[in-house]
């Protein structure tokens, strides 16, 4: 009898030792699970990601930690690592619809579109009444142009809540990607009334006015967004282009000069700037500007078109050249494969500035199939007598890209 005994013994305090390690792992996840979200609810990023990769230590498997871990990610601006953490997290538990909302976003933040929208459309299978799930897949919809999607989705997200004011800025810059421009005020508008101390909104609605040519507006906004956040460098350029509407060009160079003191190598800064440069004749300056964008951004077409411009309409060689305008502008069109109606606007207005309107029109006219509600490009075609001014419909397999690029 005692030779049995023994070995049951044994097995029982293996049994207790086991136990006893798997509670205290329990208890120390625990502990330090609460302790992540105590820091991050007290904005302590660093003890925050701390404590809930001590956590995962524990629980390699916790899907919960995972995604809370990616959180922190996704704060401090690591969106990389946050869809690492995501994935894990989902593939853990893939009925955590919050995770996969999550990835979406962090695919969001990389401009990985089409995955995010994979995530998002199983986040909504999840809980399809997540108003965040549709948000966020409405977000990924604005970033593949697909503004109609995007309003469909943000819809449903005000449907769900509507006292949350991102949905109304996110519908918004949908709206105004549609050249609706009033019903994005609206939305701004509403926005602002729910969080009037966010200075996204403000600036968003001062992208609004700019495009419908209320400058005064669009300066009042901006200005507005400054005072809530005097390091908002979008508020700052776009202001830059509100001056350059009302033609104080010299107020523009203020306004790009002063964001480029923190951002010395944007091409988009340096393209604008360079644009007010040539406006004021200072074609010297205009050049160097445009050569620097291109020298930070091979491939940035909006640095090229400047550039043909210039080149255009420059009244003295050498930087009056023809030749250069023509092949600056159609390298811009290549650069973006054909796709682009601004590109396409720009090496009309080069062939126009240069006396070749039939070539003109027809190019005008590429770039209306793909935009065909721009009332910019309406208004020229109707200027250079290429007809009335009304809207064009896209032919089959043409795409309708949003003119906001330089502006949000």
């Amino acid at each position: 009898m005692p030779q049995y005994k023994m070995p049951r013994l044994i097995l029982s305090a293996a049994l207790m030792v086991i136990l006893a390690c798997g509670s205290v792992l329990a208890a120390d996840f625990a502990d330090y699970f609460k302790a992540g979200l105590d820091a991050e609810d007290a904005g302590n990023l660093d003890d925050a990601l701390k404590y809930y990769s001590e956590a995962i230590k524990n629980f390699p498997s916790s899907a919960r930690a995972l995604a809370k871990r990616a959180e922190v990610y996704l704060k401090r601006g690591d969106p990389q690592a946050a869809i690492k953490d995501l994935v894990a997290a989902v593939r853990s538990d893939p009925a955590y619809e919050a995770a996969f909302t999550r990835l979406g976003f962090a695919y969001n933040a990389v401009n990985q579109y089409e995955k995010a929208l994979e995530a998002l459309d199983i986040a909504v299978k999840l809980e399809p009444t997540s108003s965040e799930a549709y948000n966020t897949r409405g977000f990924a919809f604005n970033g593949k142009n697909d503004f109609e999607s995007g309003i469909k989705d943000f819809d449903r997200a005000i449907r769900l809540n509507q006292r949350d004011a991102r949905y109304y800025n996110n519908r918004g810059f949908a709206y105004n990607s549609r050249h609706q421009y009033d019903q994005a005020i609206d939305d701004f508008n509403r926005a602002i009334q729910l969080d009037a101390k966010n200075d996204m909104f403000y600036n968003n609605r001062g992208v609004a006015y700019l495009r419908k040519k209320e400058f005064d507006k669009a300066l009042l906004d901006l200005d507005k967004a400054i005072e809530l956040n005097s390091k908002s460098l979008s508020a700052y350029h776009n202001r830059g282009m509100a001056y350059s509407g009302k033609e104080r060009h010299e107020k523009a160079v203020e306004e790009f000069s002063k964001v480029l003191e923190m951002t010395p190598n944007s091409p988009v800064l340096l393209k604008d700037r360079g644009t007010a440069y040539r406006k004021l004749g200072e074609y010297e300056l205009a050049l160097a500007d445009f050569r620097k964008a291109i020298a930070e951004d091979k491939n940035f077409a909006p640095g090229y078109a400047g550039l043909a411009l210039l080149h255009a309409l420059a009244p003295e060689p050498p930087i009056r050249n023809p030749t250069q305008a023509l092949r600056m502008a159609k390298k811009a069109v290549t650069i973006t494969e054909g796709k682009s109606p601004d590109m396409l606007e720009n090496l009309a207005e080069v062939q126009h500035a240069l006396n070749d309107d039939a070539a003109a029109v027809a190019t005008l006219r590429r770039a209306l199939s793909m935009d065909p509600q721009n009332k910019e490009y309406l208004d020229l075609l109707a200027k250079w007598g290429g007809g009335t001014a009304r809207a064009v419909t896209p032919t089959a397999g043409e795409s309708v890209s949003g003119p906001f690029t330089n502006l949000w």
